[in-house]
């Protein structure tokens, strides 16, 4: 499906499937319509751009903007570098960014996380402390175990080997209060079990800990967890989703194996939140021209993450009811 594709500044919606399809002649188009408005006569960039993935290396939000570097240098006429500061579940890159220079060479990855922050009393940081650019993508979660795992083959088995073992069952997560650490709590209350969150720097970390046997499972992005599940390192034991995971798309709902949950993640950039309104625009342009850009376009949809694009204005409207969302979940779950 695709929506509102008329102009560089819509919302749009692609699906895995249809996502090649909407590069052909319109696409080009609207590329190259983008590229024009990048020929003014701003001061944006000046000189290199530092893009900042609060996570470690591996993981969507590290390979999502390591690919929206690449394709970036292609639109402008300096180099984009991703640097990865983790810690203090996403909050110590993305406080980086909010508070460095506001000349738009300092960008971030955010995530649901950033509606979350203050709610969990980690960090003084929340949505009206950044300006968004765009949002590009939302990944469905998804509960994987070893493959190996004897106790372990199915959702069945996960929520029995949980209620036989109270609190014994160690799920890791991509840091205390992380998107990742709320759908996996989600989970858990919506199965009724009862299980001991072990937080890591992101959400490769914590799938790496799963295989090496140091925990028994965790909840990451369907996109996330696709390559381990392929070469078999991880089994998936379902996707927290309305449909099957394109991403995943032999591994059945929760829903449709008794557990009434939807809930995952998404990925955007931003700039600090001074940064001026000219500025903003410049960067916006950019994105835009990433967003229609074939390379980028391919990469998603080889890579399983789905196309979804807010501008800068319904980025920020959707953060304000993220903010929302989650203050009231992580109530209901006393987190």
């Amino acid at each position: 499906m695709v929506e509102n594709t008329n102009g560089c500044g819509e919302q749009r919606t692609v699906s895995r499937r249809t996502a090649l399809a909407a590069v052909g002649a319109a696409g080009f188009g609207l590329t190259a319509g983008c590229l024009d408005e990048l020929q003014g006569d701003g001061d944006w960039p000046s000189r290199s751009v530092e893009v900042v993935a609060p996570w470690s290396a591996g993981g969507g939000a590290d390979r999502t903007s390591r690919q929206i570097a690449e394709v970036a240098e292609s639109h402008t006429d300096v180099s984009w570098n991703v640097s990865n500061q983790t810690g203090g579940s996403g909050s110590v890159g993305m406080n980086a960014v909010a508070t460095s220079d506001p000349d738009g060479h300092t960008l971030g990855c955010t995530a649901p996380e950033i509606a979350m922050f203050e709610h969990r009393d980690i960090e003084d940081l929340g949505p009206d402390d950044i300006t968004p650019i765009m949002q590009y993508t939302e990944m469905p979660a998804t509960l994987v175990v070893h493959e190996d795992n004897d106790d372990i083959d199915s959702l069945d088995d996960w929520i029995a080997y949980a209620e036989d073992n109270p609190g014994e069952l160690q799920m890791a997560n991509s840091g205390t209060g992380s998107s990742w650490h709320l759908a996996a709590a989600g989970i858990a209350d919506e199965a009724g079990v009862e299980v001991e969150h072990i937080s890591y720097d992101g959400a490769s970390d914590a799938m790496s800990h799963v295989i090496n046997g140091e925990a028994d499972c965790t909840a990451v992005g369907a996109a996330e967890a696709a390559p381990q599940v392929h070469d078999g390192e991880l089994q998936a034991l379902g996707v927290a989703f309305e449909e099957p995971a394109d991403a995943l798309p032999d591994v059945e709902t929760l829903a449709d194996q008794g557990l009434d949950i939807e809930i995952g993640s998404w990925l955007g950039h931003f700039a600090p939140g001074d940064v001026d309104d000219e500025t903003r625009d410049e960067i916006v342009d950019v994105y835009e021209s990433v967003f229609e850009d074939e390379e980028f376009e391919e990469f998603m949809d080889n890579n399983d993450f789905m196309l979804v694009q807010r501008g800068p204005d319904e980025f920020a409207d959707f953060l304000d009811e993220q903010y929302e969302y989650y203050g009231d979940l992580i109530d209901d779950l006393d987190i």
